[in-house]
């Protein structure tokens, strides 16, 4: 403290010596005081004068170094969608396509092969098969089933848990739309049929005739179970010519394949006819 009060003093003494040379200074009283004033450093003290006025601004320096590259930023935000470009030139056509890829499958029921000059191909024959006519549960739909059958895992022996499938034959009790002497109780022949450059296929009921731009296949008469007989069978298109199976005079039932008559009441008649046996026509395009 004591050391602080003397420097304090000092500074006061050597302010006031200060103002009394000006003074003398002002009067024309020349060398009555020392003439290191501006900066002066008696005694470790030193004054500061008060700062001039500012200079003018120099020229700018040279250009610096390159620095090193920043990081990459964060991306923006999304902009607006911008408007919709004009409608470009129609493209050049392109190539014609396989024809062989695709085409229309079905089964030509009553025959044992397809008609190959319509640019078909049988994929397969054999029998038709389905649920025993007097089942209520099983399948509800005939099979095509293949004359050189294959097996997997089996046990032989009929066992309950299981469903049956049956052969098929026709059942007639007129000579319409069929010859019944050589048609009824006779095995029902099938085929799977391939149209190479046709893609779609539809069976048409009561129509012999396909619709403008369609092919027809083949046509006959739409048959499928008794309406009084407990399984429930689909209605198929059965060959117009129909060809049976050797070997199957006998009457084994199983899945049977009837004619289909038209009913008049909630089915119009005209232009149906009550009675009279439905027509069908298989069509491919």
């Amino acid at each position: 403290m004591a050391v602080q009060g003397t420097v304090i003093l000092v500074a006061i003494s050597s302010l006031f010596l200060l103002s009394a040379c000006l003074a003398v200074e002002t009067e024309g009283a020349e060398g009555s005081c020392p003439t290191r004033m501006a900066n002066s450093n008696e005694n470790n003290i030193t004054v500061v004068a008060p700062p001039g006025p500012r200079g003018d601004t120099g020229p700018p320096g040279p250009r610096g170094a390159q620095g090193e590259k920043g990081e990459t930023g964060r991306p923006g935000k999304l902009g607006p969608r911008g408007p919709q470009g004009q409608t470009g030139e129609k493209g050049a056509p392109g190539h014609t396509g396989d024809r062989s890829v695709g085409g229309a499958v079905y089964v030509r029921w009553g025959r044992t092969a397809c008609n190959e000059s319509m640019e078909t191909v049988t994929a397969y024959s054999g029998l038709a098969g389905g649920t025993l006519w007097s089942e209520q549960g099983g399948g509800s739909n005939y099979q095509c089933l293949p004359s050189d059958p294959e097996w997997g895992l089996y046990k032989d022996g009929v066992e309950g848990l299981k469903a049956y499938m049956h052969g098929a034959e026709y059942q007639l009790n007129t000579d319409a739309p069929y010859d019944e002497a050589t048609v009824d109780d006779r095995e029902v022949p099938c085929a799977v049929c391939y149209c190479l450059s046709r893609r779609a296929q539809i069976m048409i009921p009561a129509r012999k005739t396909c619709p403008e731009g369609w092919t027809r296949e083949y046509d006959g008469y739409l048959m499928t179970g008794y309406h009084d007989q407990a399984g429930r069978n689909e209605f198929v298109c059965v060959d117009g010519e129909p060809e049976v199976l050797p070997g199957g005079e006998g009457n084994d039932n199983g899945a049977l394949f009837y004619p289909v008559e038209a009913r008049c009441g909630s089915l119009p008649c005209p232009p149906y006819v009550e009675g009279r046996e439905l027509t069908c026509v298989v069509c491919t395009k």
